[in-house]
């Protein structure tokens, strides 16, 4: 039996909203929600904070300490040497990462991912829904086989890549062995997670609408509590759900230029 395991990739100095993972919702901090929702799944044994060694972390590890959560403390720009040693130490064979910034991801798509995994007959090397976003911006996941994480671990050299290895692998996905979920309506357009105050208002509303019914709540009941609320969406609409890959194509470009 595979030992599948959930690494939360956290780290408390956002550029944008610094300590936001430990943001109050509902009277939780925010990445105890991801958490929360991420041992509901009972394929994954364990569920992991990888953070950093850095002074700006200790509340992050106070915290996981606090609650019983386990945690492993690497490098903080070193992402793969993080992550690699995180699933060593905890003896994975499938590794899922989830962001620390996305409160509302729905369990059900991680699962499906799961099972598409350990369903499929030659092993892949990755399965996510990110390589074509069609997904909400805060519903990513990345399911790894933990031996493609190692190789990379070894081989990879640049220190561009070593912080976005991810990147690395889907742009040179005619390497590796990349399964790519795909939702049947593009939403991609839509802002989920938390990069600034507004998101995290939009978030603290959503959880405040559903999570007494249902703590954890999905990806539709998302879409239609904003269908009959549309001022929710209104929160944080000016900011673009591609923040994220608009940070890394500049970091990119900036690395090219070097």
């Amino acid at each position: 039996m595979e030992k599948i395991i959930a690494v939360i990739q956290a780290r408390m100095g956002s550029t944008r909203l610094p300590g936001k993972v430990l943001a109050d919702i509902e009277g939780k901090p925010l990445i105890w929600h991801i958490f929360n929702r991420l041992q509901k799944i009972s394929s994954i044994s364990e569920v992991i904070i990888s953070t950093t060694n850095e002074s700006t972390d200790k509340p992050l590890i106070e915290f996981a300490k606090k609650e019983n959560i386990a945690y492993f403390a690497g490098s903080e720009n070193d992402i793969i040497d993080r992550i690699y040693k995180t699933g060593e130490k905890f003896s994975c064979d499938v590794l899922v990462k989830i962001n620390a910034d996305c409160p509302l991801i729905d369990i059900k798509l991680i699962e499906n991912g799961i099972n598409l995994f350990i369903s499929s007959k030659n092993k892949p090397d990755l399965v996510t829904n990110c390589v074509e976003e069609t997904f909400p911006e805060g519903m990513q996941y990345s399911i790894f086989n933990f031996s493609i994480i190692k190789k990379i671990w070894l081989t990879l050299k640049e220190s561009f890549w070593r912080e976005y290895f991810y990147r690395f692998m889907i742009e040179n996905k005619n390497d590796f062995s990349i399964i790519n979920i795909k939702n049947e309506q593009d939403l991609s357009k839509l802002r989920w997670t938390v990069d600034y105050q507004e998101d995290l208002e939009f978030v603290k509303k959503i959880y405040n609408k559903l999570y007494s019914k249902n703590q954890f709540f999905g990806m539709n009941e998302i879409l239609n509590l904003l269908d009959e609320n549309p001022e929710i969406r209104k929160i944080n609409e000016k900011y673009s759900a591609k923040v994220g890959i608009n940070n890394y194509n500049n970091s990119k470009e900036k690395f090219k230029n070097q």
